[in-house]
């Protein structure tokens, strides 16, 4: 349970970190191998975006998680496969939305184009958010002119450090299925947080 509860959290803070700062909502269709790197630990995996569907698979220790955010539902899954359980949380959708991402963002950091790269074979624009909190540190974020979404992410703070990137990428058609919990997969909630996610640090 306690590998669990890490690589789910893991996972949702990569979600926090995406949504935040991307429109999602015009994201391209594609897959691609994620990689991950958090405390001197990898994780590989694979996403799947479909415009509002996205869905991040993880493996760690041999255990296969997913996190699928529906914000059309305006909901996440936490999907452990092994046990073929899932959580529920509610996705906080005004607070994604496109149009309040840039005003938001505004209150708690100051947010700076640094240039532009080739990374994966995309053209992105480099930005470099910089907190006002200086416990939370900064994040870069190479963002994909053509799939426009973030397809390289450097995070530094106090908490620690977490590198995220997105390789082998494939445009194309991805079946509305992947977007949906596999049948026979149960409900499941954790002693003491109601079946729902620990609260992130307030920014």
């Amino acid at each position: 349970m306690r590998r669990f509860v890490y690589t789910l959290l893991a996972g949702f803070i990569v979600l926090v970190c995406v949504l935040s700062f991307s429109e999602m909502t015009f994201a391209a269709e594609f897959t691609a191998d994620s990689i991950q790197k958090q405390d001197g630990m990898e994780m590989k995996g694979k996403i799947y975006v479909k415009g509002e569907k996205m869905r991040m698979d993880m493996t760690k220790e041999g255990e296969k998680t997913s996190t699928i955010t529906r914000i059309d539902k305006k909901i996440i899954w936490i999907i452990n496969h092994g046990d073929k359980m899932y959580m529920e949380m509610p996705a906080m959708v005004d607070t994604l939305q496109a149009s309040k991402i840039d005003v938001d963002l505004t209150k708690i950091a100051d947010k700076k184009k640094v240039g532009t790269e080739k990374v994966n074979g995309y053209k992105c624009d480099k930005y470099l958010i910089t907190y006002k909190d200086k416990s939370m540190g900064t994040m870069t974020q190479w963002i994909s002119k053509k799939l426009n979404y973030p397809i390289k992410m450097v995070y530094h703070s106090s908490y620690g450090d977490m590198y995220t990137e997105y390789k082998n990428i494939k445009e194309g058609r991805v079946k509305d299925s992947v977007f949906e919990i596999p049948k026979g997969y149960k409900k499941m909630s954790m002693p003491g947080m109601g079946g729902q996610m620990p609260s992130m640090p307030q920014q």
